[in-house]
């Protein structure tokens, strides 16, 4: 009625020239469990995106019409999960980052801001200061490589080769920019974790990457020995790419063949598991499972090399005891040349 908020029927009609909703389509019985949700969240981790994600769904239930929720529910749910997290996720992975760290004890975790912003972190867990112990006499390398994630984050993955002759990470950082300053950060908290340098070092060609190291490592010889204020040193780190290259000659290089495929490799894996639009608390749990994934892989070769047979090449018993220490799959062919070499001044 005009002037009040009430109305007044004069005529009603039961038929209607459209079919009702059905009850399965209505919003409210398309509410999700927390199991539903979880598995949205953990899919992810994984690269899996909500369409995918409800698709596999009805595959496992046997069905669409066994899922009542659509894809745009799946949708919504990452959405609402990305707004709840929104501007404090900086906040939220340093908080995981710390408890972390608080809850392991040998868990390393180290990050840096500029004008209250996040500018760098890097972390090591234990398993993986034990790689980097126990691998990095063997292999005599590290790898430092690069990808790009949210916010332009830089992601640098340290790598070294283990005696399966596979790439295994031994720390990780995340950088706002490519800077000289940001990539000295960075491996001075490696060094500082791990407690020592790794013998040799690769790189890609980025010039951002190569003066920090070659700075960094120099800069610790020159702390070791005491000697930061003598010119003459300071001199032969001008010319160094005169003189350093021949102390590398005693060095096995087997694991630097192919290692633009190996660097190449790495950050395919990572790809596997992440995405660029990610946020950080969600790039670090794709991190996790990329991790999961590798150290399953790593005790699957260690179980398989505990029960295959090694083919002896000489009848000695240091060769035995090699194939033990380092891996049934992977003698290094410098201990068999050295065994060979032995075997024949003996004679």
């Amino acid at each position: 009625m005009y002037g009040t908020p009430d109305y007044k029927v004069f005529q009603f009609d039961e038929l209607h020239n459209h079919p009702l909703e059905k009850r399965s389509d209505l919003k409210k019985t398309r509410q999700m469990s927390y199991s539903e949700k979880e598995y949205i969240v953990r899919a992810s981790t994984s690269k899996i995106g909500p369409t995918m994600a409800h698709k596999l769904r009805a595959s496992l239930r046997g069905g669409y019409e066994f899922v009542k929720a659509k894809v745009v529910d799946y949708k919504n749910l990452r959405r609402d999960i990305n707004r709840v997290i929104g501007y404090k996720d900086a906040q939220m992975i340093v908080k995981t980052m710390n408890d972390r760290q608080a809850y392991y004890p040998n868990y390393s975790f180290e990050f840096n801001c500029q004008d209250d912003v996040l500018d760098c972190m890097f972390w090591a867990d234990e398993m993986e200061k034990a790689y980097y112990a126990n691998l990095v006499m063997l292999s005599r390398l590290m790898r430092l490589s690069e990808q790009t994630s949210k916010y332009r984050m830089v992601f640098v993955p340290f790598t070294t080769i283990n005696h399966h002759k596979k790439s295994v990470t031994v720390g990780s950082g995340l950088l706002s920019n490519e800077s000289i300053e940001s990539y000295s950060w960075l491996l001075k908290e490696f060094l500082k974790t791990h407690g020592k340098e790794p013998t040799l070092v690769l790189t890609d060609q980025d010039a951002a990457i190569k003066q920090p190291v070659e700075t960094v490592k120099w800069g610790l010889l020159m702390k070791e020995f005491n000697l930061e204020d003598t010119r003459w040193f300071k001199d032969m780190f001008t010319i160094r790419d005169s003189w350093i290259p021949g102390y590398f000659n005693d060095i096995p290089m087997c694991g630097l063949m192919k290692t633009t495929s190996r660097s190449e490799s790495m950050n395919s894996f990572f790809n596997t598991y992440s995405e660029n639009r990610n946020l950080l608390l969600s790039f670090m749990l794709n991190y996790d499972t990329a991790i999961q994934k590798q150290r399953n892989t790593q005790g699957d070769l260690d179980k398989a090399s505990k029960k295959a047979s090694y083919k002896m090449q000489t009848p000695q018993e240091i060769e035995l005891q090699s194939s033990k220490m380092v891996g049934k799959f992977t003698l290094c062919n410098t201990t068999v040349k050295l065994i060979l070499k032995m075997n024949l001044r003996l004679k």
